[in-house]
């Protein structure tokens, strides 16, 4: 029996994708079609923000970038100014679009919600008409857009666009022009899509993830499952997508389904939209149902500026996570074959199945105190050390739970979830401490306590808990 080639890079996934998307490194060495650098959420304001998008783009020039795609939110606050200072640095590290060999690196950006909505955000109905706002202000009109995209990139602009790579096809929907971004695509590939090569992946690039892909159905600011609809006719389509900023330590970052679809991360922040976890703020496309306060300030992830270099191959995906705040890999590069299967070795119920839990070192402990909060309530703090990375599964969140032990019986009071300290970072600063809060009037039954800390993977699977001596809890 003769084996493709597609078949072998499927094999060598299935058998090596142990721990996520990472498998059988330097073992395929053919030369890529095309390197694309990919970045979202750049998120330009004051003078100065441009330099870690500059520290990207010199980086992809560096490392043969063929092209680089943006997924949006270029500028902050939808300013004419901001994006135009976006192309001040294209053009500084690419002159004339062109790397210093001469070859020509293509633009293969697209706007996002704030490059089209910020400039209203913020201002009342008068301000909104003050000539000098206006004046800056990409998303006025249509017109605006195109005049302020044309004089900062020096391209033609249009709503949905079609470039070439090396012969990879790169298709881009602009965020609100005229009509909806995820209609205008869909009228799009429904012209267009037959002339786009079946025997190669191809790239699609949205702000926003298409709904129930990457992360799910609770994905922060996923679109309304236009694009899902109309990729899934592609099995080489390959979506990039921004806006929800997750970070690209989490494995869920890549999903394969009909086609594939992969989170861009941001150049800004990492995300700390989750639902329920004690310190960030909640998920407004997730679960709604909690109102209670939380004990514990939203997580600072300022450092999380993240981005991607994508290796091109006919039938892969080889994808470099890197992070531009202290210039490191966010781990071990990951392979993705092309085309995709639902029930292919990158399915989340495939590697869920096969992930590691992460786990304590066997000295680990977790200590308890009670004081007074930040909030204006009284509070037990509990503290413990990062857990140990296993088989390359990393503690995305820790589950600490406080347990009343008295007599005979030991009784549940309270279990909360809190995002591990380092959870975007590189493995070089990973092992920061961690806490999590409870308030003392949540713990409704004083007494005798013990507080138990398991880690937690991006996919759910739970290593062994560790445990406080017993705390007494007193009003």
């Amino acid at each position: 029996m003769e084996f493709s080639r597609r078949f072998f890079i499927g094999s060598c996934l299935a058998a090596g994708a142990s721990a996520g998307c990472s498998s059988f490194k330097g073992a395929l060495s053919s030369r890529p079609i095309a390197k694309i650098g990919v970045l979202s959420d750049v998120h330009l304001n004051v003078p100065g923000d441009e330099n870690y998008f500059l520290k990207a783009l010199e980086y992809f020039r560096d490392n043969g970038a063929d092209g680089v795609l943006i997924a949006g939110d270029i500028a902050d606050k939808g300013r004419i100014s901001q994006l135009r200072r976006a192309g001040e640095a294209w053009f500084k590290v690419f002159p004339d679009g062109k790397a210093p060999d001469g070859r020509k690196v293509e633009q293969l950006f697209v706007y996002g919600n704030h490059d089209r909505w910020g400039w209203t955000w913020g201002l009342n109905e008068e301000q909104k008409k003050d000539p000098a706002v206006l004046a800056d202000a990409i998303g006025v009109s249509p017109e605006s857009m195109k005049k302020a995209w044309e004089e900062s990139f020096h391209e033609e602009f249009s709503p949905v666009w079609m470039k070439n790579v090396n012969g990879i096809a790169v298709v881009g929907a602009h965020w609100g022009f005229n009509d909806d971004h995820t209609k205008a695509m869909a009228k799009f590939f429904a012209e267009k899509g037959k002339t786009i090569n079946p025997r190669l992946p191809f790239f699609y690039t949205q702000h926003d993830h298409p709904k129930d892909t990457c992360f799910g159905a609770w994905a922060w600011g996923h679109d309304d499952g236009t694009s899902t609809r109309v990729l899934s006719a592609f099995p080489n389509a390959v979506a990039f997508s921004g806006h929800s900023h997750y970070t690209l330590t989490d494995e869920r970052t890549v999903w394969q389904g009909a086609f594939t679809s992969i989170n861009t991360s941001s150049m800004k922040y990492s995300s700390h939209d989750y639902s329920c976890r004690e310190n960030a703020p909640g998920n407004s496309s997730g679960y709604g149902g909690e109102n209670r306060e939380h004990a514990m300030n939203r997580i600072e992830t300022g450092d999380g500026r993240q981005g991607m270099l994508v290796s091109v191959f006919d039938d892969r995906l080889e994808i470099e996570r890197r992070e531009f705040f202290y210039g490191e890999a966010l781990g071990d590069n990951w392979l993705v074959p092309i085309p995709a299967r639902a029930d292919g070795p990158l399915s989340y119920s495939r590697r869920a199945a096969k992930r590691s839990a992460p786990e304590f070192a066997e000295d680990a402990k977790v200590e308890v105190c009670a004081g007074d909060g930040e909030k204006g309530r009284k509070v037990v703090e509990v503290k413990f050390p990062s857990a140990r990375v296993v088989d390359g599964c990393r503690a995305n969140e820790y589950e600490v739970t406080a347990t009343l032990v008295e007599d005979d019986f030991d009784l549940v009071q309270a279990q909360r979830r809190v995002l591990a300290a380092d959870f975007y970072l590189p493995a070089s600063k990973c092992g920061k401490g961690n806490c999590c809060v409870f308030f003392l009037d949540e713990l409704p039954k004083k007494g005798h306590y013990v507080f138990s800390v398991r880690p937690v993977e991006c996919f759910g699977k739970k290593g062994t808990a560790i445990s406080s001596g017993v705390f007494d809890v007193r009003p």
